[in-house]
């Protein structure tokens, strides 16, 4: 993979992102098997789903907002 460590989803700012979290842990172990390797990192969740994210498989979060409050 080119030492790309693998996909990132930013799912909508409202509503469960839990259907979208759980299609890119699909789509990341498809791609693994596809390229043959691991693909360590699974970037879902950002400062207001961080939690879900974590719970569907995230390897890695933003949490901008969390560390510099809310941007306009």
């Amino acid at each position: 993979a080119g030492g790309w460590g693998g996909p990132i989803t930013l799912p909508a700012m409202e509503g469960d992102p839990k259907p979208h979290c759980k299609q890119l842990k699909s789509l990341h172990a498809a791609l693994q098997g596809r390229v043959g390797e691991e693909l360590p990192t699974l970037s879902m969740g950002m400062s207001n789903d961080w939690e879900k994210a974590i719970e569907c498989g995230s390897t890695m979060v933003r949490i901008g907002t969390g560390f510099f409050g809310p941007r306009s």
